[in-house]
């Protein structure tokens, strides 16, 4: 298939809107019109005198279908993008007889787009489904005495373990198995370490307060027990007198014991994550986790044995293999555990991803009613959507929305996906984000992807720790 746009600037939006609708397939882009022939999309935009003639057609399957309209040429050009994505919309409708739960709003963050319009302007002009709109309004609602809760000139630190015992099939992150990064992994903390002190260093000379915690990756329980109490010594450096929460993502099951679940509590945490992904032996199999549903409640007993009071466990709706059952299944075992959070994802499948290179396992079908059967059973536990953010390539063209019992809402995971407060981030593959909200301006650095990068090139990281007292300055 070969998608073309020609005449404007509208590519970004058209083939993400194009891609929602089907499951990965190469497609071809183009600029030029003359590349429409065999299958094809052609987004086209032509200026007559005083107005534009906006066209998409679609030829796939010998059909063809084709829809037009008049634009003034005073048109904002936002205006203009809306209009060719709603055209866009209605013919692959058309052809696949799908809708789109999101309409065609294709951004990660959806909560904030529609906290800015009315219902009616979200249904009609974006398309989205009355359930997703309210799923946003009720979000919305319970973030804002959080975000009126943010304390002046804080920030949050991230810092980044991207090690992990296997690969995930389904995982576009940029982590490594252990076994071959072993080599480097003292010499990776050692950086670590003195880039988390520069960071307190900047923090101090700016005034900036520290609010809270987040250690993730990867999995930063691959690090041993030893590994994990001199990474967490540098958190010496920061004053955290006002730290209001301090996660650490314990993750995979497989990683976690007594000593470095009482190691991670002895430097503060106390929220941890322990994500079985799904409770189903044969799914984890087919995804690469080598570990089992039982591993995971054991995990977790640990953890409660150890004494944090505040998991979060997290499952993934349309895992290859798995189906409606299946992930009933998961969520109803995961339930019985009350964690006080649960975050369910739904399938994004990524260039990146092994999976995405194997076609034969791209996901299972159902989604839709997986994260359908989610919402319902968790609010009906008492659990309360509190975030959500959407990605490339989602199954049933869903979300991910993360559920908490009151009180035990993640600031971190809502600062971060709301873009509501400064994350300084340490580690390879981490991108600190600085937020002045009162302006709406957004600065982002982002440090080298690989480890054996961050740790061949790590001055050109400390060099541009001079971005942040440029932006603060």
């Amino acid at each position: 298939m070969t998608l073309i746009f020609h005449n404007h600037n509208f590519q970004y939006e058209m083939e993400r809107l194009f891609r929602s609708f089907f499951p990965p397939i190469k497609i071809k882009l183009s600029y030029d019109k003359t590349d429409a022939v065999g299958d094809y999309c052609l987004t086209e935009r032509i200026e007559l005198e005083e107005k534009y003639i906006f066209s998409v057609q679609l030829c796939a399957d010998e059909e063809r279908y084709c829809f037009e309209e008049d634009v003034p040429e005073d048109t904002p050009v936002k205006e203009q993008e809306r209009i060719m994505s709603v055209m866009l919309y209605k013919l692959l409708r058309e052809y696949t007889g799908k809708d789109m739960p999101w309409g065609i709003l294709t951004g990660v963050r959806p909560v904030k787009v529609i906290s800015g319009i009315n219902d009616a302007d979200a249904e009609e002009k974006l398309w989205i489904s009355l359930d997703k709109i309210e799923l946003a309004r009720k979000i919305n609602r319970i973030q804002r005495p959080m975000i009126d809760d943010i304390p002046e000139r804080s920030f949050s630190l991230y810092v980044s373990i991207p090690f992990c015992p296997t690969r995930c099939s389904y995982c576009s992150f940029v982590s490594h198995s252990v076994d071959k990064a072993a080599v480097r992994m003292d010499e990776y903390i050692d950086r670590l370490i003195e880039e988390m002190r520069q960071t307190a260093d900047i923090a101090k000379q700016l005034g900036l307060q520290l609010d809270t915690i987040y250690f993730g990756g990867g999995t930063p329980t691959t690090l041993s027990a030893e590994q994990l109490k001199r990474l967490f010594s540098a958190l010496d450096s920061f004053d955290r007198s006002r730290v209001r929460e301090f996660t650490v993502e314990a993750g995979r099951p497989d990683t976690i014991t007594k000593e470095k679940l009482t190691a991670i509590k002895e430097a503060g945490a106390d929220r941890i994550s322990v994500n079985p992904q799904t409770m189903r032996d044969s799914v984890l199999e087919a995804i690469g986790r080598r570990h089992t549903a039982l591993q995971t409640e054991e995990a977790y007993a640990l953890a409660r044995e150890v004494g944090f009071r505040c998991i979060n466990m997290d499952l993934i709706a349309g895992l290859p293999t798995d189906d409606i059952e299946g992930f009933r299944y998961s969520l109803d075992r995961v339930r019985e555990l009350s964690p006080e959070n649960i975050t369910v994802h739904s399938l994004s499948l990524k260039r990146a991803a092994t999976l995405f290179r194997d076609r034969d396992m791209c996901g299972s079908a159902g989604a839709a009613d997986m994260i359908e059967y989610t919402h319902r059973m968790l609010q009906n536990d008492g659990y309360a959507p509190y975030y959500l953010y959407r990605q490339k390539n989602t199954a049933d063209n869903q979300e991910n929305t993360g559920y908490a019992l009151p009180d035990t809402e993640s600031l971190y995971n809502m600062y971060i996906m709301e873009e509501l407060q400064t994350i300084l981030a340490a580690g390879a593959g981490a991108c600190t984000k600085l937020v002045d909200a009162a302006n709406g301006k957004i600065h982002r650095i982002s440090n080298h992807k690989f480890p054996y990068e961050y740790l061949d090139r790590f001055n050109d990281i400390s060099s541009s720790k001079k971005e942040i007292f440029d932006f603060f300055v």
